[in-house]
């Protein structure tokens, strides 16, 4: 063992003695002697920033209609007269070209500089004369002493005021907020943020630095110093002293390769720990996945260190033994990019994304691109239906093909819900609100389609409020429900409202001859609040909102011939977790993204005394059957679950544990199953039997992935993949989410595979070293 131990004392005495390794460390103290520099000043949260607006439209619209003797009205009537002529003209809806687009964001961004430069001033607060009682507690506490408050107690106890006078459009702000300085100057009095904010911020900057200059910069500088250690060993001379002593010539091997990390270690533990400890101290962010990543480096060095080394048994030659490491991260590329490329380009586009029950014993398929399929007999295929000709036409013509395949990658679902509406036996869709000026931008429309019309998409109303929710009741009211309220479509939702495109982008005004949409909830009502959800029981009418970790149950009342939404019985569920929401039967489901689900009696709201297993984290969908009997429930990483109501029993069988993207149950209780590959197959409850399958051929690519791609990607070492262990490293969840709202448990969220890498990794390196070991030992030097 001491001569082993030797050997690696030498390694690390070699590393110290290398010249490059000081030079990297005096580079590396200098850029720590930079960083030192950062600092943070205490400070108050008084401007106005973009992301404190709930919805500039709404914003602009409270402004334009409140009266002069209001708090709002102060507000708008102390504007510029140029901008208040602007806000008269303001209206809602999306702008009828670009240029008025344009106008439009100009007057939401002078509107929020004008109403920040108003808190700057000293009698904001007087001149706005709201009641005491309408602010917050720290609010009060300020103006208890208002005639004694220094300068920034003054200008915290404005911003205070605004919100108070602008509870639904303004967000809640903390006192306690801090600004970034270099050696004591400030950088920008705008760059102002919470503790949690600036942990976020510097966290994900912490992340990307560790991926581009430590793994890929830090590895290649490591891989070419490192690469004449184990060549350097069968040098004459060399080799003859080693083998003379009674030693294992492969326990010499292991011992010269990992004395051979030592130089990535030094370095690793330097520039990491020293950022570690420079951050901390300046910037008061502790952040354990920077320390916790030295690790996960160094592992992702040692893979391609080993491959270095192996190279340098056989050839003994520092070159080759570079050019074969870059070699083996060009076939690692190149197949995680092959998998990663038809995953984005065919694979997840055309995965069920959502299951619409439209009979008896038929159903329309969806896909994450928002493309409604109909299954064909005659073909034994599914064949798309519910197409906005217009659309596709003009992005064939305005958009070249390739760059047709990367809108298809970065495709997002665009729907906020479809549904089937037994009464007028149409298809009911609702999309989503995409902001300018991303491919497909505009207001959140109302669509329809009838299956004998061939699905043939008709509609285009567009919703008043932002939506998040579709709602059908058992009468076919359509429904919308989102954080400002609840809305009922008044009107034919077939009835064509004429769009404008440009670019692919909806610049359209809307027709009111299409219809419209009313709200239902109290005009004065206090906004709801993220993360938010909304469910309908369709017999009652009776809706249930979950608003930031309460339940809201909200009944319909009909008085003068008008049906009204009033909110009523609510129930504080003492969560910060996002949470989907289901009725079944007289129950009501609340599943939150950490697994725990809570059942509620839809009377009373009160906890119903069944005990309920651990649910899936991160769900995405939430269903259940007709009959009230069953709840199932997918997840982000494409897992089910599935119990019966009644019982609080979770059926776990076997034909439904694969990789599922969608569910839902028909007329007849059936529970229907959505897989990557576009099958949808009906199973019987409670005993999982097969009634029928709709299995499409695969195509070309699918095959290509199915049946090469991923059994390569299977056996193949995968160190690019160590950067999620990375990504997890300075995340909370386990999941990302391209649209960065992970409290949104309906958007798109990715589930960060750690375990994988590591042993798929951990396996490829025990096998090169195994015959690298088997090759020395067999090998006359």
């Amino acid at each position: 063992m001491r001569a082993y131990l030797a050997v690696i004392k030498d390694s690390f005495r070699e590393a110290f003695a290398s010249k490059i390794l000081w030079v990297l460390i005096i580079l590396i103290s200098l850029f720590l002697l930079l960083l030192a520099g950062l600092s943070t000043r205490p400070t108050i949260q008084v401007d106005l920033r973009g992301r404190d607006i709930v919805d500039q439209e709404t914003l602009a619209e409270r402004m334009r209609d409140a009266s002069s003797d209001t708090p709002v009205g102060r507000i708008r009537d102390h504007l510029p007269s140029d901008l208040r002529d602007r806000l008269r003209g303001f209206r809602t809806g999306a702008a009828a070209d670009p240029e008025t687009e344009r106008e439009r964001r100009n007057l939401f961004r002078k509107l929020r500089n004008e109403i920040a430069d108003q808190v700057r001033e000293e009698d904001f607060a007087s001149r706005i004369s709201i009641p005491p009682e309408s602010l917050s507690e720290e609010g009060q506490a300020l103006a208890a002493r208002a005639d004694r408050l220094s300068g920034q107690d003054q200008l915290r106890l404005n911003r205070l005021v605004l919100e108070a006078t602008l509870p639904d459009d303004i967000y809640e702000s903390t006192g306690e907020v801090v600004t970034l300085t270099y050696l004591g100057f400030t950088i920008s009095d705008d760059m102002t943020a919470t503790q949690e904010e600036l942990e976020e911020g510097v966290n994900g900057l912490l992340q990307v630095f560790i991926f581009f200059c430590v793994s890929v910069a830090g590895t290649l500088i490591a891989i070419v110093v490192t690469a004449p250690i184990v060549p350097r060993m069968f040098e004459s001379g060399a080799i003859d002293l080693l083998l003379s002593k009674p030693v294992a010539r492969s326990l010499l091997f292991l011992s010269k390769f990992f004395g051979g990390c030592a130089f990535t270690l030094v370095n690793a533990a330097f520039l990491i720990g020293g950022m570690w400890l420079v951050i901390g101290l300046r910037l008061g962010v502790w952040s354990d996945g920077l320390l916790l990543s030295i690790p996960v480096y160094l592992f992702l060095f040692v893979l391609y260190y080993s491959i270095s080394a192996a190279t340098g048994v056989v050839y003994r030659g520092p070159i080759i033994s570079v050019v074969m490491v870059v070699v083996f991260w060009f076939l690692c590329f190149i197949v995680g990019a092959s998998k990663g490329g038809i995953e984005s380009i065919e694979v997840n586009p055309t995965a069920v994304r959502e299951i619409v029950p439209v009979g008896d014993a038929d159903h329309l398929a969806v896909n994450k691109m928002g493309h409604v399929h109909e299954w064909s007999e005659t073909t034994n295929s599914w064949e798309r239906v519910f197409v906005d000709i217009e659309y596709e036409r003009r992005l064939s013509e305005n958009i070249p093909p390739p760059g047709r395949i990367g809108l298809r990658a970065a495709a997002e679902f665009p729907y906020i819900g479809l549904a089937f509406d037994s009464q007028t036996k149409r298809l009911i869709v609702l999309t989503k609100n995409i902001p300018f000026p991303r491919y497909g931008s505009g207001p959140a429309r109302l669509l329809a389609g009838r299956h004998d019309d061939d699905w043939s998409r008709q509609g285009g109303t567009r919703t008043t409020k932002p939506p998040h929710n579709l709602m059908i009741t058992s009468k076919g009211d359509i429904l919308s429900a989102g954080t400002q309220g609840i809305e009922r479509f008044e009107g034919n939702p077939e009835s064509t409202a004429k769009t404008t495109r440009w670019l692919g982008m909806d610049f359209s005004l809307g027709n009111a001859a299409a219809g419209q949409f009313d709200l239902l909830t109290p005009a004065e009502m206090t906004a709801w609040k993220h993360p938010f959800d909304a469910a309908l029981d369709p017999s009652s009418g009776v809706a249930f909102v979950f608003s930031a970790g309460t339940i809201v149950r909200v009944a319909p009342r009909t008085e003068d011939g008008k049906t009204s939404y009033e909110p009523g019985l609510t129930r504080d569920l003492e969560t910060e977790e996002p949470a989907l929401l289901a009725v079944a039967g007289n129950r009501l489901l609340v599943a939150l993204g950490d697994g725990d689900y809570r059942l509620l009696d839809t009377t009373t709201l009160e906890p119903v005394p069944v005990s309920l297993p651990v649910g899936l984290k991160k769900p995405r969908q939430v269903t259940s059957s007709p009959d009230g009997r069953y709840i199932a429930v997918v997840s982000h990483a494409s897992e089910t679950w599935l119990i019966d109501v009644t019982t609080g029993t979770r059926l776990s069988p076997g034909a439904i544990s694969g990789d599922t993207h969608a569910v839902a149950f028909d007329a007849d209780n059936h529970l229907l199953v959505g897989d990557l590959s576009m099958r949808v197959t009906r199973y019987s409850l409670p005993d999982f039997q097969l009634v029928s399958r709709r299995d499409p051929s695969l195509g070309t690519l699918h095959a290509i992935y199915r049946y090469l791609v991923l059994p390569l990607y299977t056996v193949f070492p995968k160190p690019g993949e160590l950067n999620n262990v990375i990504t997890r490293l300075f995340t909370k969840d386990d999941t990302v989410t391209a649209s960065g709202d992970e409290n949104d448990l309906q958007e798109t969220q990715y589930e960060i595979d750690i375990q994988g890498p590591i042993i798929s990794n951990a396996v490829f390196l025990l096998v090169v070293l195994t015959l690298t070991c088997v090759y020395i030992s067999r090998k006359d030097f």
